[in-house]
């Protein structure tokens, strides 16, 4: 079993999804990688996000998509304590040294997403990185896989059912579908409880020292 931090929940004093929270995630043995999300700005920037809008993850208002990543850098996306500013794929990326696993989702609800794939490419080739690109969109994934090797469609909750067999190189499934997989490297989301059968699987959890040996 090898553990992955979703966002770098639960590890410091720092928010998901920061990049303080993922660095120190990846700073600490037992943990074998991190899992996070990268949306587009209005100006073309990539950053690390959740959500479409801003409200709910900092001190802001907006829609990331139709904010400038210059106007995205005054507010304050983690807490009065422990203050952060939004991070770019590039500014995490580089600050990264070891080989653990980089699991990166691609947040892209519209259909025009070639566009948010090249400039995502164009940065992660430039890393010797153990690099997963995934995402719940089939075709942005398929497009990805023309480019980069190593990617891999999300799978459950009632979405891609009917993908759970195709050409990537890895899938990340729920638990419910966690023995269907098998032949191909499979991480299982989002795990915070314990549960049987996780030996042989990645586990992208919030809790990571649940699974700490």
């Amino acid at each position: 079993m090898q553990i992955i931090s979703h966002r770098g929940s639960n590890i410091s004093k720092y928010k998901p999804n920061t990049k303080q929270a993922l660095l120190t995630a990846l700073s600490l043995d037992f943990i074998d990688g991190i899992e996070f999300d990268i949306r587009i700005t209005k100006d073309k920037k990539i950053v690390i996000i959740h959500d479409p809008i801003i409200n709910l993850v900092s001190d802001g208002r907006g829609i990331v998509k139709k904010m400038k990543y210059k106007k995205l850098l005054k507010y304050n996306f983690g807490t009065k304590e422990n203050p952060s500013k939004i991070c770019t794929l590039k500014e995490l990326l580089d600050n990264i040294n070891n080989n653990k696993k980089i699991v990166i989702e691609l947040k892209e609800e519209s259909d025009n997403f070639k566009l948010f794939v090249d400039i995502v490419y164009n940065i992660i080739k430039n890393y010797k990185l153990n690099i997963y690109i995934a995402s719940f969109n089939y075709h942005l994934i398929k497009y990805f896989k023309t480019k980069f090797n190593n990617c891999g469609l999300i799978i459950g909750s009632g979405l891609n059912i009917k993908r759970k067999y195709n050409h990537f190189n890895f899938n990340i499934v729920t638990y419910k579908y966690r023995k269907i997989y098998n032949k191909k490297e499979t991480f299982l989301w989002t795990i915070n409880e314990k549960k049987a059968d996780l030996e042989t699987y990645n586990i992208i959890t919030d809790n990571p020292y649940l699974f700490k040996n």
